[in-house]
């Protein structure tokens, strides 16, 4: 997840092609302390929730003193505000990275196989510490909430169900209704993404995530085919 350099950052897998995001698209010379407390409190958030986080903990987490963390933010409420829009930027600059890929699908199959490329291939563990952090604060925190529903759930759902639409005026499938497979896909993907983080945590599951989105692609494959 860190690049070795003096500056930070993430890297995505997307069928085989690697991208790598710095944290800060506007402005590469971000201070590499401040990001490494951003992620480092997401993964702390995600794993143990917003109350049962201490400041003390976090500054322990990153190598700092808690004094010196206070000098980047004044309060834990204040880095957490902070926190949750870093994880809604990323959100967000990962699917333009996705969609950039799939600008070179040319058929219905190749485009499920970017769609799904997100819970199968996605090397990242920030971003699904993130998403997970916010689905569990959402009934905590009215901005988590807006963000989880209103860009991680529905900006994802409309993103996928817009690709469909392009397929099928493309001529590339039959009509089917896309927005209702985008949400079937995207809730699969929540699941999948929360077991990823059971298991990272050393909790035993026996959902098998990659098998379910195996079948779920070849289903809609075989249900809906090339036209």
């Amino acid at each position: 997840m860190h690049s070795g350099k003096k500056n930070h950052s993430i890297k995505f897998k997307i069928l085989g092609s690697q991208y790598v995001l710095p944290l800060n698209e506007q402005n590469n010379a971000t201070n590499t302390t401040k990001e490494n407390i951003l992620m480092e409190s997401t993964m702390l958030f995600a794993k143990k929730g917003f109350a049962s986080v201490s400041m003390r903990d976090i500054a322990q987490k990153v190598g700092i003193k808690p004094a010196s963390l206070y000098n980047h933010f004044v309060s834990k409420d204040a880095l957490w505000e902070r926190v949750i829009e870093h994880a809604l930027n990323m959100y967000i600059l990962y699917f333009k990275r996705l969609d950039e890929t799939l600008e070179g699908a040319r058929t219905f199959e190749e485009v499920l196989e970017v769609i799904f490329s997100e819970p199968k291939r996605l090397a990242n563990v920030f971003t699904s510490y993130a998403f997970a952090m916010i689905q569990a604060d959402q009934f905590r925190d009215k901005k988590s909430a807006k963000i989880f529903n209103g860009t991680f759930l529905e900006y994802s759902i409309e993103f996928i169900k817009n690709w469909f639409d392009r397929c099928m005026a493309r001529g590339m499938v039959a009509e089917f209704d896309g927005k209702t497979v985008a949400t079937f896909i995207m809730h699969s993907v929540l699941m999948g993404i929360n077991v990823e983080i059971q298991r990272n945590l050393g909790r035993e599951v026996a959902y098998e995530p990659e098998k379910m989105f195996a079948d779920l692609q070849q289903f809609i494959l075989s249900t809906l085919g090339p036209r």
